[in-house]
């Protein structure tokens, strides 16, 4: 039996939505949510920030978000979401400082290729506001330091050793299994293991301090000017060894001289 869009609850909702969106933003509604089932999908508008309609209409029934591809720096606007099992959020420009609501049904949570610097103030809002949190990705973010990043096998290990001490909900890492070695280890020492965050002024180039002559190192002093005067002298001598221990005339023979 076919059901009219004027009897779809789902289509009431979306026309809704859009008609919202429209009274909130001059020209015309640009923003059409992809709706399957309990999944919805925004991706690839060049969103700066979540919109705050997207939860009133969608929130409650909607279990798994996808805000990739878009140009959002904060997760906002998602306390209406009050069932969401999974945010998917991959190829923005999220950054360390996030406020998320509070969260307790989500299980996963994808920001791969994002900003995030800041390791350890990101992990305070996961650990706090997502307390089942099984699957956590954050590959190609500058604060996690892989092979992607230009980082050695040993720096990634120690940032999943961090992770893992700060989330110990977690059974899944940037798509890799967590182990029972990893999860042991991550006791004994994960909390010793935060990558350090280096002060990149220390790596800038600085002017090189010269001379009003723009000689290096200065004007030499008056003493070291005159000829024949000063520390150090130049000049050609010759040294001749008579001695029966230098190693290198083991292999001179007599018609060699």
């Amino acid at each position: 039996m076919m059901v009219s869009e004027e009897e779809d609850p789902r289509a009431n909702s979306e026309r809704e939505y859009l008609q919202q969106s429209s009274d909130s933003q001059s020209g015309p509604v640009e923003v059409h949510p992809s709706i399957d089932g309990d999944h919805l999908s925004l991706v690839g508008f060049d969103l700066t920030s979540v919109p705050s309609e997207l939860g009133t209409t969608y929130g409650a029934s909607i279990r798994r978000l996808d805000l990739s591809y878009n140009v959002l720096s904060y997760l906002d606007n998602l306390d209406k979401f009050v069932k969401l099992d999974a945010l998917v959020a991959d190829n923005n420009d999220l950054v360390s400082e996030q406020e998320f609501p509070k969260m307790p049904t989500l299980r996963t949570l994808s920001v791969n290729n994002n900003k995030i610097t800041d390791l350890k103030r990101f992990l305070d809002q996961v650990q706090e506001k997502c307390p089942s949190i099984t699957y956590l990705s954050m590959l190609k973010n500058p604060a996690c330091t892989n092979e992607i990043t230009g980082r050695d096998g040993e720096d990634y290990q120690r940032y999943r050793l961090y992770v893992l001490s700060r989330v110990k909900s977690l059974k899944f890492l940037d798509s890799t299994p967590v182990s029972e070695e990893e999860r042991k280890e991550a006791v004994r020492r994960g909390h010793l293991c935060l990558p350090a965050r280096p002060d990149r002024s220390q790596y800038e180039a600085k002017p090189q301090e010269q001379s009003d002559n723009n000689t290096p190192g200065g004007e030499l002093s008056p003493e070291l000017k005159q000829e024949g005067v000063g520390r150090a002298s130049f000049g050609v001598s010759s040294y001749v060894y008579y001695g029966r221990q230098s190693e290198g005339n083991r292999f001179i023979m007599n018609d060699d001289l």
